[in-house]
């Protein structure tokens, strides 16, 4: 009788502790890194935003060594990333581009949709500063994803004049909240 008695004390006592069965444990392992060398599409991309950056906003990108991990949804965890960041004249380390790549488009397309929800509302609305705007779009199998903070940069008119670009680069997959 003690030993039932002890265990269902130990039940009880977990389960006050916030302990749910039920729930998909998080993802396991380690998480992907920048790339030291970029894969094909990815350095395509690179080289095509790059050009449209140059031409529009008169502002480049350049590789991100430091790395770069935004809040994002568990569809991107382990997706292959690339990050390079826009060379803005004032304030150099403000602007990230993130690239994500999936095994085809459709892929790419359900783990766009779940990242517009997951910047739409929740997490996201913790995670980053409440004037943060979004882009996210879709190139084929791939993702570009950027998120910019007007009051937290020095360098408002270039980072606007880029983030804009960046936003007009690709497909746009809707945030809406």
């Amino acid at each position: 009788m003690k030993g039932a008695v002890a265990a269902l004390v130990a039940v009880v006592a977990l389960a006050g502790c916030g302990l749910n069965v039920t729930e998909t444990p998080p993802p396991s392992g380690p998480l992907p890194t920048n790339q030291a060398s970029l894969m094909p599409a990815f350095a395509r991309l690179r080289a095509s935003l790059d050009d449209a950056l140059r031409s529009e906003a008169a502002v480049s990108l350049d590789d991100a060594p430091e790395g770069y991990r935004p809040a994002q949804p568990p569809a991107f965890v382990y997706a292959p990333r690339a990050v390079v960041k826009v060379r803005l004249p004032n304030d150099p380390n403000r602007l990230y581009v993130v690239f994500y790549a999936f095994a085809d488009p459709a892929s790419a397309s359900t783990a766009g949709h779940e990242a517009a929800r997951f910047y739409a509302g929740g997490p996201a609305l913790v995670q980053f500063p409440a004037d943060t705007q979004f882009v996210l779009g879709q190139l084929g199998d791939l993702l570009i994803f950027s998120a910019w903070s007007p009051a937290s940069t020095s360098d408002r008119v270039a980072a606007q004049a880029a983030f804009d670009v960046i936003r007009d680069f690709a497909p746009a997959i809707p945030i809406v909240p």
